[in-house]
Order: C-alpha cells, then structure tokens, then sequence
C-alpha cells in the first residue's frame, strides 16, 4: 500500500485505476492507452452524490424533497471536495505536465475537485459499492452537520410558506454587518415581513445568518399565535 493509499484508507486492486484517476489530461501522451481522470470523474460524481444523498435521506427521516436536495449541496460542494482534497495531498500526487505547475496557478482548485471525484469512481470500480461509500462517507464525516443545514434551509421555506398562506409578500433578508478576517468572517442578517415584525441571526456565512433569522423568527410567530 502507498502513502496516498493509507491517506485514502483504501487500497487498489488495479493500479491502472489510481493512476487513471490522478491522471490529468495535460499528461496524456507518455503512455499507449492511458486515460486522463474525466471518464472517472463523471462515474464518481454520480456516486459521491448517491452515497451522501443515502446517508441524508437515512438521517433525516422527516425531512421534504427540498430540504434533503439542499443538505446534500451544503454538504457536496467544490469548497468540501477541494478541503477533502487538499487534506488527502492530491495537489501533490496529481500527474500534470510539468509546464502546468510552472505556471502561476499550478494545480488549480477545480482540478484537485475533479481528482476527488475520480477517486470516488475509480474505488467503486476496483472494490465495489460498499466500498466507494465508506471512502465517501469517510471524506465528508466533517461535515456531518447536514441535519443542521436541512433544518436551517427548511427553516427559510417554511418561513416562505408561511408568508403564502396568509397572503404576504415574501420575506425581505438585509445584510446588517459583516465583521472580522477573511477566514472566519460573522454576518448578521436580519429578515422582516411587510407588517414590520422581524428577527436577526449571525452565522459564519450570510446564507447561515439568514437561516438563524427566518428559525427565530418562526418562534416569535409561532410564540404570537399561541399568546392569541
């Protein structure tokens, strides 16, 4: 077993398939019949998104069509597939022509993305399903937060809902602040209705502000309607 192979914790049967799935196409032409990590790339973004959409669908048993969509895109992005990445040192094993990495951007985000999701196909054809899901699932343990971001983005529609039922115009969202470094910034987001009631939230990211806002103030009227 490799280094890279103990990094992924799976270990390959074909080493044909490791070496297609962290083929970049820039390095075709030094061997009869290699591949670049595309075919692999397409076959594994199918699968990353079969295994957590299961896992989402098991942990969130009451959750909508909607809500389980946009869990598994918090958790299925190109920000987390280059963390995962990164994290594995695909940057580094990547096989590029040299000319690649001579140049300022190197290996660039989008590339170390693709790579991950070829390793997801490449390990579902060389150890099978069960296989691929417990390498998937293993990448994104991290973010297993997906109930949180389900309940928050729920808490958004259903705030929505709301406003239809009882004939309202939408929910207005306003950014308030946004303080601190680039790497852990705080925003703070308040949403109002067209009567003037509303309600703010914080979060790391605007789209998490806006979550906490439209949570609490769904209490506030969910807490009105019971004092009435």
């Amino acid at each position: 077993m490799t280094e890279f192979e103990r990094r992924i914790g799976y270990r390959f049967s074909s080493r044909e398939l490791l070496e297609e799935a962290l083929r970049h196409a820039s390095a075709l032409g030094s061997g009869a019949g290699e591949k670049s990590y595309q075919r692999l790339e397409y076959l594994g973004d199918a699968v990353i998104n079969l295994c957590v959409a299961e896992e989402i669908y098991r942990r969130l048993p009451a959750a909508g069509e909607g809500a389980l969509s946009k869990a598994r895109a918090a958790v299925i992005n190109n920000r987390n597939l280059v963390r995962v990445g990164v994290k594995l040192g695909v940057p580094a094993v990547l096989h590029t022509d040299p000319s690649v990495r001579k140049r300022g951007g190197g290996v660039t985000r989008k590339m170390v993305a693709d790579a991950v999701e070829a390793l997801a196909g490449a390990i579902f054809l060389d150890g099978g399903f069960e296989a691929a899901r417990e390498f998937v699932l293993g990448l994104f343990r991290e973010e297993e937060d997906s109930r949180d971001h389900a309940a928050g983005f729920d808490s958004k529609s259903r705030l929505q809902e709301w406003c239809q039922k009882q004939r309202l115009p939408l929910p207005r969202y306003h950014l308030l602040s946004s303080a601190g470094p680039p790497h852990a910034r705080t925003f703070r987001v308040r949403v109002q209705l067209p009567d003037g009631r509303d309600a703010a939230g914080n979060g790391g990211t605007k789209k998490e502000a806006e979550m906490e806002a439209a949570a609490r103030l769904l209490d506030a009227l969910a807490d009105a309607e019971d004092a009435g």
